[in-house]
């Protein structure tokens, strides 16, 4: 699946996100196929900008994540591989109780939590594109996590996400062309293209 997003194979991707479907509705009861289904659904209509979940997918969904109690890595994996389904309130509450959970049971110290800082940094992106005062709120929620120098590039990630929502407020791109300045400063040409990237698709939502 992931090989096929990457080569923007969309057709094929397609075919795939299918036959998860298939596969999953023939297995009611099995919740982890159904999630494999929500994840191929998420890859596809990123790329494609269609849809084939359902609404009542989308409240399966929902309810199989307002239901997690431990957060784990499994769980995490598929809320970070299934964002773009759920409605922005959603993510934001989510998200939340994924930060609040982090922080009661010590997270940090789980070898996986860079999954977890990956997949809400990924929420607070797409709260940008939905609905920008919802990603300041989670990004402000974000902050709280424990972060050592280890985590440099997240912390660049807040700066650089912070920018977008600032350009969004007041159409003034002088934060993002600083984050940019230091992306260069430290040669970390993927970065860079990937904030540039991002903030196109910012303006073009925003103007």
């Amino acid at each position: 699946m992931n090989t096929l997003y990457v080569n923007n194979n969309i057709i094929t991707l397609k075919k795939f996100t299918l036959e998860k479907q298939k596969i999953a509705k023939k297995n009611p009861q099995n919740k982890i196929l159904f999630l494999e289904y929500c994840c191929a659904c998420n890859f596809f209509q990123d790329l494609s900008q269609n849809t084939i979940f359902s609404s009542s997918d989308q409240k399966r969904l929902t309810f199989i994540l307002n239901h997690v109690s431990d957060w784990q890595y499994e769980d995490i994996f598929f809320f970070g591989n299934a964002l773009g389904l759920l409605p922005s309130e959603k993510i934001y509450q989510i998200s939340e109780i994924i930060i609040l959970h982090a922080i009661k049971v010590n997270l940090s110290t789980k070898r996986w939590y860079d999954d977890v800082l990956d997949s809400l940094l990924n929420a607070i992106f797409i709260l940008i594109k939905k609905n920008y005062n919802l990603a300041q709120k989670l990004l402000n929620q974000f902050k709280k996590l424990p972060l050592t120098d280890r985590y440099t590039f997240e912390k660049i990630y807040i700066q650089a996400f912070q920018s977008y929502i600032d350009y969004i407020k007041n159409k003034n791109d002088a934060n993002f062309q600083a984050i940019i300045q230091i992306t260069e400063l430290l040669d970390l040409p993927d970065l860079k293209d990937g904030f540039i990237t991002g903030f196109k698709q910012v303006k073009q939502i925003y103007g």
